[in-house]
């Protein structure tokens, strides 16, 4: 398990979403920015929306398409350290 997958993490209190076109859009207000998610990201960030951490994530979504933890764990963690270097998300 990779540290990442360790990390205890939340939204962050000033993004906001919503649906957008085919996915779910995020607006930081502290910096103006928007990110479009894709349809996997934005189930893993309504997953962490809903107090879900990424191991257990990892776990849910490898349930869900009947694949191994350890080929959707990488890509949950990659995730989340992509949001916690954009300030999408806070850990602790």
């Amino acid at each position: 398990m990779t540290a990442a997958a360790r990390t205890q993490v939340r939204c962050a209190p000033w993004v906001s979403w919503g649906p957008g076109e085919a996915e779910l859009v995020l607006f930081n207000s502290q910096d103006g920015s928007y990110h479009a998610l894709n349809p996997s990201a934005a189930r893993i960030w309504l997953e962490l929306s809903n107090g879900g951490q990424p191991a257990q994530i990892g776990e849910t979504l490898a349930r869900r398409h009947g694949v191994p933890v350890d080929q959707v764990a990488p890509d949950v963690a990659e995730f989340v350290k992509q949001a916690l270097g954009k300030n999408l998300l806070v850990a602790g």
